[in-house]
């Protein structure tokens, strides 16, 4: 047991004493005695609580559009917590068993960056907090399509989400980032040295604070690229000019189910 004489400040107001090199999250009695000419009061006692301490590892494990998931590690079975974000405090009771505790937020705004502060409670006591910042994943981007293409590229587009997210296109294997340009309207971008003839399928994330948002894909084919070389023998009662024969191919191709307007024809004439 411990005691500490405590001689009373001079002049007026109340006296005010600090008991340090205590244990976090313990009860303590303190009983205080009035002394004169070495004779003691009766006393008065009274039950206070140190602070607790605060958790470890206080973490964002994952998130989306509308939720964000937190982590922290239990003080104690006796040690409850109390998260405050947005002038909002939730109490969290610690669950029994070991293990790190994981909780929720939800009903966020997309693409929105929140600070939280966690507190250990004993006693109604609060530790000095713990604050972490993170962000909700954004929207997906909106509209996403082919807006055209030939053999080898495609060309897309979709709607901006904001001035403050940026996009990243994958395909392949491969990742492209894409910064959104100023302005209104949509964002266009135009995938090269593709094959033709072949069928890509495209993933387009949202991003903000490096946080990617669910993704939308579209799948789109290049054009096929024909050569066709044709050695065409007419017989003819006069002579045919270049836009008759460019008739006749074209006939030719419709027989084949091949529209001529998606091929680039050239007629030349060889005398024998």
């Amino acid at each position: 047991m411990r005691q500490t004489n405590i001689t009373a400040a001079t002049g007026d107001g109340p006296v005010i004493h600090t008991v340090s090199s205590l244990t976090a999250g313990t009860t303590y009695t303190f009983t205080l005695f009035s002394v004169f000419e070495n004779i003691r009061s009766s006393g008065l006692q009274l039950t206070a609580v140190t602070a607790p301490q605060n958790t470890g590892s206080f973490t964002s494990i994952g998130q989306n559009e509308t939720s964000i998931t937190l982590q922290w590690n239990k003080v104690n079975n006796n040690v409850s917590f109390i998260l405050q974000f947005n002038g909002i405090e939730t109490n969290i009771i610690t669950p029994t068993g070991d293990g790190p505790i994981t909780h929720t937020v939800s009903s966020l705004t997309a693409g929105t960056t929140y600070t939280f502060t966690l507190f250990s409670v004993i006693e109604n006591v609060r530790s000095s907090g713990l604050q972490l910042t993170a962000v909700t994943a954004p929207q997906n981007a909106g509209s996403f399509r082919s807006l055209g293409q030939n053999e080898t590229s495609i060309t897309l587009q979709w709607n901006k989400v904001n001035n403050n997210v940026s996009f990243i296109l994958q395909f392949n294997g491969t990742e492209t980032n894409i910064i959104a340009p100023t302005g209104d309207g949509p964002v266009t971008h135009t995938v090269s040295s593709l094959t033709a003839g072949t069928t890509y399928t495209f993933t387009l994330f949202s991003v903000f604070e490096n946080i990617r948002s669910s993704g939308v894909s579209v799948t789109v084919a290049t054009g096929p690229f024909y050569v066709v070389v044709l050695n065409v023998r007419l017989r003819s009662f006069g002579q045919l000019s270049e836009s008759e024969l460019q008739v006749l191919l074209e006939q030719f191709f419709r027989q084949y189910g091949v529209s001529p307007q998606s091929l680039s024809l050239k007629v030349r004439s060889v005398q024998p």
